[in-house]
């Protein structure tokens, strides 16, 4: 049972990084020619702070 559980577990995760691989390619022209799905990067090296 421990192998095939193993097994299952890792086709999941090679079959997630396939989808995963399949989708970002899909979407590369849309992120390269549209600035409304980028504009937000321009914060990614800013510190975020949680308020609480």
């Amino acid at each position: 049972m421990w192998l095939i559980e193993k097994t299952l577990k890792s086709i999941r995760k090679n079959n997630f990084e396939t989808e995963m691989l399949m989708a970002a390619e899909r979407l590369s022209q849309d992120y390269e020619n549209d600035g409304e799905l980028t504009v937000f990067t321009e914060l990614d090296f800013e510190d975020f702070y949680e308020i609480r």
